[in-house]
C-alpha cells in the first residue's frame, strides 16, 4: 500500500534549520580548505555540495514558510470604477466577484489540521509582522484570516453569464458582504448596459444610492429609476397593471400575488371574478389599474354599476331594438310594486338595487342567443363574453361573493392607500404631475436601473404586497419577452434582466418563485440576497422542505459568515464529503521484575488513515472576515474568495 502523504503546516521550520547547516558546512569547508590548502578541486567539489543541498532544502522552506506566512490572510482591499472598467475589457463575458481560489480536498485537510491549534500558535510573532513590513495583526481583525490563506496563490474570480442564467443566491449575516457585493455586481451590470431591478424591503439610502452611482458612473445617469412609498414626491409612478394582451393575464397576475393564502378552488373563484370585471372594464373603455380595479369591485353595489354601465353601451351601440323590451320590462315591475329608483328589485333571476338593471338583465337573458349556433339560427344577437362574466357575478350567491371580495379587495387596497395611490395607479390625465409613468416594459426596454424600497419596516402587509405586485408585472413582462422578444431587438447582443432581491424572508412570494423556475428563458437573472435559511422557511410558513426546494432553483450560491445553524449544514450538503489525512499516534511504558531484576519497556506507535468528512468545515462558516464569502458556481465548482470595496 503507498504511503499517505501527511502536510503539517505549523510544524517547526526544520528546513530553515538543514538549510543553515549547510551552509556553515560550505563555510567550514572552505575556511579549513584555505587553511590547510587541500586541493582546490577537492574544496570547490564539497563547497558545491553543500551548496546543492542548501538549495534543495530550501526549496521545502520557502513553501512551508509561504503557507505559514500565508495564514496572515489579506487586507480589505479597495479599487475604483476606473480600474474596474479598464480591466472589464479584458473579461469577455464574464463577472467578476473579487479574487479566490477552488476549494480542493487539500483545503480541508489544512484547515483540519490549522484548526487543532490555538490562535497563538497559528500566526507569525508580532516581530515577525513587523520585519516583513506588515502593519496589521491579524489576531485583532474580526474573522479568521487564515481561512483564507490556507492557497497562497490566488486569482481572479471569472463567473460566466451563461452560469449565472441558474440565478444566485446570497446569504450572511448582517454587516459581513451583502451590500458591498451589490455594489460591486451592480457596476458591472450598469456597465454592460443590463437591466437592474432592485427590491428592498429596507429602503436602505445606502443601496439606493450605490444603483444612482452605478448609474452615473456608466454614463448614462438617466438609467437610474426610484420608487419609493416614503419618498412619494421623488418617486417614478409605476402602471402596474398595464402590460398585458389579454384579459386573463390580469387576473392570473392578481391570483399570483394572493399566492399560496388561500385555497386553489377559490383563488380560482377570485381568479375567475376579476376576469369578468376586467373584461368588463374593457367593454366600457375604462383604464385598468390597481386603483380602477379595486372600485369596481370593492362592493356588490360597484358591480352592478359596472354591469348597468355595459348594458347600456350594448343597448344603445349594438342591440337598440331591444330598447322597448327593456321598457316593457321596467313597467311590468313597477306594476307588480318594484321601486322607482334604487332599491332592492328581484326578479326571478337575479336581485340588484336598480329597476332598470334588473330589467336590462331581464332582456339579456330571455331575447340574446347563448351560442353562435342560436344567433344563426334565430337572428338574434349572441351574449357578449363580456357581459355574460358581470352578470354571472350578479346571479351568484350574496355569501360567495362576499367572501371573494374578503379576500382580493384588501390587497388592493393595501396597493391604492395613501401616496401608492398616485405612484401605482397613475393619472394619465393629471398635467400638474410631472412625475414619470413608467410600466416594466419599459424599464426592460429603456435599460434602466430600477430601485424599489418597499419601506416593509413601517408597513410590512403593504411593502409585501406592493413587491409581490411589482414581480407579478415583471413575471408578466418575462412571460412577453419570452413569447415575442423585446422591440428593437436585433439578437446580435443578449438581454439580460437582474432581479435583485435583498432580505428574501420579506419578499419572498408566488411571483418571486415562478421566475425562479421559468425566468431563464426570457433572461431574467435572479439574486436572492438573505440572512439566513431559516428566514426563508419562515416565509414559506415554517416549510423547510418548500425553502429548500426553492434553494435548489439556485445553481449559484455564495455565501459569507453566517451563525445559522440549517444554513451551515445546507452549505456543507451543497460543498459534499472528502477525505482527509488522519495521524494517530501512541506510546506506552512497562515495567517488569521477573527476570533479572527491574526492567523497563517503551512502545511508540503511529499511523495514518483516511477519515471522511465535509469539504467545506461549517465550523468556519461563523468565522469568515468581512467581505470573504465560499461560493457553489455553475452547481459544481466551489470558491472561496473575497471582494474589494467598490469606490463610486
Amino acid at each position: 500500500m503507498a504511503q499517505q502523504k501527511f502536510e503539517s503546516l505549523l510544524r517547526p521550520l526544520y528546513e530553515a534549520h538543514a538549510v543553515g547547516a549547510w551552509l556553515f558546512a560550505a563555510l567550514w569547508c572552505l575556511v579549513w580548505g584555505i587553511v590547510v590548502d587541500f586541493g582546490r578541486s577537492t574544496i570547490f567539489l564539497l563547497v558545491v555540495m553543500c551548496l546543492a543541498i542548501a538549495a534543495w532544502r530550501s526549496i521545502g522552506a520557502y513553501r512551508l514558510s509561504k503557507l505559514k506566512l500565508g495564514l496572515i490572510g489579506k487586507p480589505i482591499a479597495f479599487i475604483d470604477t476606473k480600474q474596474l472598467a479598464n480591466a472589464m475589457s479584458k473579461m469577455g463575458n464574464n463577472l467578476w466577484l473579487g479574487w479566490g481560489y477552488r476549494w480542493e480536498p487539500r483545503h480541508t485537510r489544512r484547515a483540519y489540521e490549522v484548526m487543532k491549534h490555538d490562535m497563538a500558535e497559528i500566526y507569525p510573532k508580532p516581530w515577525v509582522l513587523r520585519l516583513l513590513g506588515e502593519s496589521r495583526n491579524p489576531k485583532d481583525e474580526r474573522g479568521m484570516q487564515w481561512i483564507h490563506g490556507l492557497e497562497p496563490q490566488e486569482k481572479d474570480i471569472l463567473v460566466p453569464f451563461d452560469a449565472l442564467k441558474g440565478h444566485c443566491a446570497v446569504i450572511a449575516t448582517t454587516g459581513s458582504i451583502k451590500t458591498r457585493l451589490v455594489s460591486l455586481i451592480a457596476y458591472q451590470l450598469a456597465t454592460r448596459g443590463d437591466t437592474i431591478i432592485m427590491i428592498d424591503p429596507k429602503g436602505d439610502p445606502e443601496l439606493r444610492e450605490i444603483l444612482r452611482a452605478c448609474a452615473v458612473a456608466s454614463g448614462e445617469p438617466e438609467r437610474f429609476l426610484m420608487m419609493h412609498p416614503a419618498f412619494a414626491s421623488e418617486s417614478t409612478r409605476m402602471d402596474l397593471l398595464k402590460n398585458w394582451d389579454r384579459v386573463s393575464q390580469v387576473a392570473s397576475r392578481v391570483a399570483l400575488v394572493l399566492g399560496s393564502q388561500e385555497e386553489s378552488t377559490f383563488k380560482e373563484f377570485c381568479w375567475n371574478a376579476v376576469h369578468s370585471i376586467t373584461n368588463g372594464m374593457k367593454y366600457v373603455g375604462r383604464r385598468v389599474s390597481i386603483l380602477s380595479l379595486k372600485t369596481s369591485m370593492q362592493s356588490r353595489i360597484s358591480v352592478e354599476r359596472l354591469t348597468e354601465e355595459a348594458l347600456n353601451v350594448l343597448f344603445r351601440d349594438h342591440a337598440p331594438h331591444l330598447k322597448e323590451k327593456i321598457e316593457e320590462e321596467v313597467n311590468k315591475m313597477l306594476s307588480e310594486g318594484a321601486p322607482k329608483g334604487r332599491g332592492k328589485v328581484k326578479s326571478n333571476m337575479v336581485e340588484t338595487s336598480s329597476i332598470v338593471l334588473t330589467a336590462m338583465i331581464q332582456v339579456f337573458n330571455v331575447y340574446l342567443s347563448e351560442d353562435h349556433a342560436e344567433a344563426a339560427r334565430t337572428g338574434n344577437m349572441e351574449k357578449p363574453e363580456e357581459l355574460r362574466g358581470l352578470i354571472a357575478i350578479l346571479e351568484a350567491n350574496k355569501e360567495w361573493f362576499g367572501k371573494m371580495i374578503v379576500s382580493i379587495t384588501p390587497m388592493l387596497t393595501k396597493l391604492s392607500t395613501d401616496d401608492l395611490k398616485g405612484l401605482l395607479s397613475p393619472d394619465y390625465d393629471d398635467i400638474n404631475d410631472t412625475r414619470p409613468i413608467m410600466d416594466m416594459m419599459r424599464v426592460i426596454r429603456g435599460k434602466h436601473i430600477l430601485y424599489v424600497g418597499t419601506d416593509t419596516l413601517a408597513d410590512p402587509s403593504v411593502g409585501h404586497a406592493l413587491a409581490a405586485m411589482l414581480l407579478a408585472d415583471a413575471s408578466a413582462v418575462a412571460a412577453e419577452i419570452y413569447n415575442h422578444g423585446v422591440e428593437g431587438d436585433d439578437g446580435s447582443t443578449p438581454r439580460r434582466i437582474h432581479v435583485i432581491v435583498d432580505e428574501w424572508g420579506d419578499v419572498m412570494c408566488e411571483p418571486l418563485i415562478q421566475q425562479a423556475n421559468k425566468g431563464r428563458g426570457a433572461g431574467i437573472f435572479v439574486w436572492a440576497l438573505g440572512q439566513t435559511l431559516s428566514d426563508l422557511t419562515d416565509a414559506f410558513g415554517g416549510n423547510q422542505p418548500k425553502a429548500l426546494r426553492f434553494m435548489g432553483n439556485m445553481n449559484n450560491m455564495i455565501v459569507g459568515a453566517t451563525q445559522d445553524s440549517a444554513t451551515m449544514e445546507m452549505v456543507s450538503e451543497k460543498f459534499g464529503m472528502t477525505s482527509i489525512t488522519v495521524k494517530t499516534q501512541g506510546q506506552s511504558t512497562g515495567s517488569k521484575t521477573e527476570d533479572t531484576g527491574l526492567e523497563f519497556s517503551v512502545n511508540r506507535s503511529e499511523s495514518i488513515s483516511e477519515q471522511s468528512t465535509e469539504l467545506f468545515p461549517p465550523s468556519l462558516l461563523p468565522g469568515l472576515p468581512d467581505l470573504h464569502y465560499v461560493a457553489m458556481l455553475n452547481r459544481s465548482e466551489f470558491i472561496k474568495g473575497r471582494i474589494p470595496v467598490l469606490k463610486l
